[in-house]
Formats: structure tokens, sequence, C-alpha cells
């Protein structure tokens, strides 16, 4: 998916811009708590890990709007490599993935294979997230120049 003759006004590009920063360090900040997730389901209070995990789940949601946004106004081909042989297509695919065994291993209780998943599975996807957003924002700074 590209889109090529878009006009892009400056202050929406700006916003872009502060949006790209503030996403990069929030997913800094994510992947540090992701990190520790699952010590925090291993040590006792589920209920308050589970709040902890929707509001990583509702952050990577509201990643994947502004890459999506991102990409269009910057003409990023969605089916473009961008990270470690990950294009925007393929990164979606697999976090819808990694939702799916998160609410089955939570509607399960399986809190077990919700670690793991976590651990094996989410935590890796923020390195790639974060991959992807240094592209994405070299990309940004291409065009600002």
């Amino acid at each position: 998916m590209q889109i090529t003759n878009m006009k892009v006004s400056e202050k929406q590009f700006e916003e872009l811009g502060a949006s790209l920063e503030y996403m990069k360090n929030y997913l800094y900040n994510v992947a540090q708590g992701c990190q520790e997730l699952p010590a925090m389901f291993h040590g006792g209070d589920k209920s308050q890990s589970l709040e902890t995990l929707a509001q990583i789940l509702e952050g990577v949601e509201y990643y994947q709007k502004l890459l999506k946004s991102a990409a269009i106004l910057l003409t990023i081909d969605f089916s473009e490599v961008l990270f470690k042989n990950l294009s925007i297509t393929l990164f979606f695919s697999h976090l819808c993935q990694i939702f799916s065994s998160v609410m089955e291993a939570v509607e399960n209780e399986d809190y077990s294979l919700l670690t793991d998943v976590i651990e094996y599975d989410l935590v890796p996807a923020f390195a790639a997230a974060q991959g992807i957003m240094a592209k994405v924002q070299e990309r940004y700074e291409e065009r600002a120049m």
C-alpha cells in the first residue's frame, strides 16, 4: 500500500515528527517494562500484572495506528522490508499472532504460557518495533531536509 500524490501540510509533518519521537521513547520504556512483566506474574498480584499488560497492548495498538499513518504520509510501501526481514505488513501480522496467544493464555488463566509469550514473543517484538520506528524516523529526517 502506497499513496504517492498526497499533500502533507508543514504542520502535519511537524506533528508527525513529534509523534515519532514520542513513540520512540514510549517503545523504549514499554520494552523495559515488558521485560519485568513475567516476574510480576510469578510474584503474586495477577490483577495488577494483567492491568499492566492491558496498558501495554493498548500502547501497541496506538503504535500500529501511528506507524500506518507515518507510512502513508512518508510514502513507505507496507510491503517494504524495514528491519530484519520485516515489512510493516509482516510485523502487523506477527503482532496479531502474539495478541491471539496472549488472549488465549489470559482466557485460560495459563500464566505460565502467558509469561512465555511475553518473554519470548512480545519482548522481541518490541525490539523489532523499535527497529522499524528507527527506520521510519530515518525516512522522516530524509524528507525533512
